[in-house]
């Protein structure tokens, strides 16, 4: 789900279509993610934080954010294993970070990449939950996601079982 952050000022209501939950953001975590952005895009460095709040069925609330020192990006490898364990329930619901290219290209990835998912699916199976990850590409703008995602329910046809 992408979801426009509108500055990371305005409430953030993300549509919950086809499936996907709304995502709600507290003042307080708007002004913890203003400043990862922030502090990422001025030193060119991916940062992460651990996200608090709920994971609901139908919403995500994300209540606060926590800045992780020294961490600057989320990648499977050390730094991600520092996000991992340190952004572990019952405090804490997932994990954001920044996509900043530092050199290749100006525009940043606004999706997760095979290496974020590795993350996310090993922050899941550590913590036995799904979790809510975010990826922030620019001032305005985030893509958000529960993973793993909730299947949606089979219907079942008349007749079978």
């Amino acid at each position: 789900m992408t979801v426009r952050l509108l500055a990371l000022v305005a409430p953030l209501a993300a549509g919950a279509g086809a499936g996907l939950p709304a995502w709600l953001l507290s003042v307080e975590a708007k002004a913890t993610l203003r400043e990862l952005w922030e502090t990422s895009a001025a030193a060119h460095r991916e940062r992460v934080a651990c996200l608090g709040g709920a994971v609901g069925d139908d919403t995500v609330r994300i209540t606060r954010a926590r800045i992780l020192d020294g961490v600057q990006s989320d990648s499977l490898n050390a730094s991600a294993g520092a996000s991992i364990e340190r952004c572990a329930p019952p405090e804490w619901v997932g994990t954001v970070h920044t996509h900043v290219r530092s050199t290749d290209d100006d525009v940043p990835a606004p999706r997760f990449s095979p290496g974020d998912r590795a993350v996310m699916s090993e922050w899941s199976r550590r913590h036995g939950r799904a979790g809510a990850f975010c990826v922030l590409y620019s001032a305005r703008g985030a893509h958000c996601e529960v993973y793993p995602p909730r299947e949606e329910p089979r219907m079942l046809r008349p007749g079978r079982r």
